[in-house]
């Protein structure tokens, strides 16, 4: 295991590979291989820098191996497409619609109630979604005061639940199967305000069925929460033009689609590829052509142009909680971006002024980006 942070070059040598496999819509040609493919329609083949003749390039070719779904793994193929009923969004069940309310446009992320003496009194808090359940299928907490108690919070504060996260834990949830309604009901009752889904990863250098399997769990995913009474947001996560545009039909045809989710902290967060997000993303809202609102975690930067298309943004803020933790104070600085300078404390003091001011800052600065200030 390396313990050494990558050099530049290292990192720029990543950069350029990671850049040569990013999908670049109508900016390339379709690869070769992909025009005889018979789920091109569904894909819309694979367009970009890197030499490829078609997805089947990235298989690992080790079929006793492979973890993924790949058609040259025949039975794990067959599993997973009996598991997600195929690869279609299409014939994910309707449900009635369980809009959000309440929700403010700035909510803090608070890991959890750790250095802290106080409850912390205000509108809305995000919590890990991971933390409220295990693998056996059980309830973390069994009652609000239980939450309160464990997070620092104060009664009467709405709780929205990031499912945005690692992959262990992401990979627990899809883990429950049948019990992940038993859950949601026990969430329902907590009488949590919402719960954005687990974002399912895609990769650029796997072959497309595991980016139309993962997407199509989001779907399930998110489905099964607003089936259950909770407010859901479906969480946005794809790779290429086409899968935008997947995404935007489904939405514009399912009304109880009320919120949207996006996470700006992984592969978003590129500064080249992050362009690309916000234009589909904006598109998207154009398209579906209803009113949606929009969770973003992180991406504090593309509020701006983010605000314009959709009706109303929740910013997810994960830098004031932990920075404060960390003892450190933030500021805007005279360019305008927001920094963070150490603050000397007592050994062992309580950080809730400085967890209290770091809210008040991030909280103006959301404001003033999504009021054009």
């Amino acid at each position: 295991m390396r313990l050494t942070p990558p050099t530049q070059e290292e990192a720029a040598r990543s950069l350029r590979r990671e850049r040569r496999r990013w999908d670049e819509g109508d900016a390339l040609p379709m690869a070769l291989g992909c025009a005889a493919c018979i789920d091109r329609e569904l894909c819309g083949g694979v367009r970009k820098k890197q030499d490829s003749y078609w997805c089947f390039d990235d298989c690992c070719g080790d079929p006793t191996t492979c973890d993924g779904m790949c058609p040259r793994n025949e039975a794990g193929f067959i599993e997973r497409m009996r598991e997600i009923n195929g690869l279609e969004l299409d014939n994910l069940p309707r449900t009635q619609p369980c809009p959000a309310t309440g929700i403010p446009s700035y909510v803090p992320y608070i890991y959890h109630g750790n250095r802290r003496a106080l409850p912390l009194d205000i509108p809305a808090v995000a919590l890990p979604l991971r933390r409220f359940y295990r693998s056996d299928g059980s309830v973390a907490f069994t009652s609000r005061a239980h939450i309160e108690a464990t997070f620092g919070i104060a009664p009467g504060t709405r709780i929205v639940l990031i499912g945005s996260g690692r992959d262990k834990p992401i990979e627990a949830w899809w883990g429950l199967s049948d019990q992940r309604r038993t859950v949601i009901a026990a969430l329902r009752a907590l009488g949590i305000s919402l719960i954005t889904g687990p974002n399912y990863s895609i990769f650029t250098d796997e072959v497309r069925y595991n980016d139309m399997y993962n997407m199509k769990r989001i779907g399930t995913a998110w489905q099964e929460i607003v089936a259950g009474g909770v407010p859901g947001a479906y969480h946005l996560n794809a790779r290429t033009p086409q899968d935008y545009r997947r995404l935007a039909r489904f939405i514009g045809e399912r009304e109880e689609v009320r919120e949207v989710a996006f996470e700006f902290k992984t592969g978003a967060s590129w500064r080249k590829r992050r362009l690309f997000h916000l234009a589909e993303l904006a598109q998207l809202a154009g398209r579906v052509g209803r009113p949606l609102n929009l969770i973003m975690v992180g991406g504090i930067t593309a509020l701006p142009m983010l605000a314009a298309a959709y009706a109303k943004i929740t910013y997810i803020d994960t830098s004031a909680f932990m920075g404060a933790v960390h003892r450190q104070r933030i500021y805007v600085a005279n360019d305008g971006k927001m920094r963070k300078v150490s603050e000397l404390t007592l050994t062992g003091q309580p950080v809730d002024g400085l967890v209290a001011d770091n809210i008040a800052t991030m909280r103006a600065r959301v404001d003033g980006f999504l009021n054009g200030a």
